[in-house]
């Protein structure tokens, strides 16, 4: 009885360990992408979002991927719609109007979460994705 006390006592310790280390390797993987597709943005996205349920499946359910495929790169337009959606971002009037991926890629450039040379209809990297991310968590804990 005391060896099972102790082993589940490690158990509950090591734990935490293996779930940061594969959360590391799947930022590693990440990292290495050069273009994320639609289950890793959703994945990512819905676990930074502090979601219930941060899978392809849960997104798609809510609508957030407009006809996104889980294995095929995600484009720009797409990622900033189930990014604004996730992190409850308010658009523009146009966005508040009418909103959908075209809107909400236009939001993101505005507010600067997409800097640089962008196109809607382009994939991003992943490491790319995850400046796009901090920018918007940044934004988040600014109160905006």
């Amino acid at each position: 009885m005391k060896q099972t006390i102790v082993l589940l006592g490690l158990l509950c310790l090591l734990a935490p360990l293996t779930l940061s280390a594969q959360t590391a390797a799947e930022m590693e993987t990440l990292l290495g992408t050069p273009a994320i597709t639609g289950a890793q943005a959703a994945k990512f996205i819905l676990g930074a979002a502090g979601s219930a349920s941060n899978t392809y499946e849960s997104a798609a359910a809510n609508g957030w991927l407009n006809n996104t495929e889980a294995d095929i790169p995600i484009t720009l337009d797409k990622l900033s719609f189930l990014m604004m959606k996730a992190f409850e971002i308010k658009g523009g009037l146009i966005y508040t109007l009418f909103p959908g991926p075209r809107y909400a890629y236009r939001t993101m450039i505005s507010r600067n979460f997409l800097q640089g040379i962008t196109d809607p209809a382009m994939t991003i990297s992943g490491d790319e994705f995850l400046l796009v991310l901090g920018r918007v968590l940044s934004a988040q804990g600014d109160g905006q």
